[in-house]
């Protein structure tokens, strides 16, 4: 064999042992993958899967039409559960006002929160210092009379879908954010 032959071939092995080695890391992952997935199928086919219940409050009110309905999705959980957030009834609302201090102000948080995902709120307290409350459950509702003109209202999360409002003491949506997105803000 010549020693130009056999240099060429020197030179494709590595080559070849990094296509072998790639097709080998590719078989493995996928049969990871596989793997994977029929224990998800398995684990959700069992007669013991667990189940979640959604419960949405109504909001304040607001001239604004209601949001449309919202399909939360859980991984393990059996199906989508589709939740509606309407406005509360007209009747539930003048006995409210009757005992309401005029300069008062509602901070109201809502959503559909996912099991184990903390919600941090931020709000502007009476004197308009910003405060924090960490690990809320929804729906979160604040009452506040404020000194100063500063209402302001923020929730975040990792992956739950968040609603805020700022309702006066009428009950009348002073701000509103029904984005059901991760991060809501209102102020005014």
């Amino acid at each position: 064999m010549s020693d130009t032959l056999r240099r060429k071939r020197l030179v494709q092995w590595p080559r070849v042992a990094l296509t072998v080695g790639g097709v080998l890391v590719a078989a493995t992952a996928t049969t990871f993958v596989v793997r994977t997935g029929d224990a998800a199928s398995t684990i959700a086919d069992s007669s013991t899967t667990p189940t979640r219940t959604v419960v949405a409050i109504p909001g304040p009110l607001t001239s604004t039409p209601p949001p449309a309905p919202v399909t939360v999705t859980v991984p393990g959980l059996p199906a989508e559960t589709p939740v509606m957030i309407s406005p509360p009834s007209a009747a539930a609302a003048p006995m409210a006002q009757a005992t309401v201090d005029p300069a008062e102000i509602v901070y109201t948080v809502a959503g559909n929160q996912r099991p184990d995902d903390p919600v941090t709120i931020t709000y502007a307290d009476e004197v308009g210092a910003l405060r924090t409350v960490e690990n809320v459950s929804l729906p979160w509702r604040l009452t506040v009379v404020p000194t100063v003109p500063v209402n302001y209202v923020t929730a975040s999360s990792n992956g739950s879908q968040l609603n805020c409002w700022i309702t006066d003491a009428r009950g009348a949506t002073v701000a509103a954010a029904t984005d059901n997105t991760i991060s809501a803000t209102c102020n005014r």
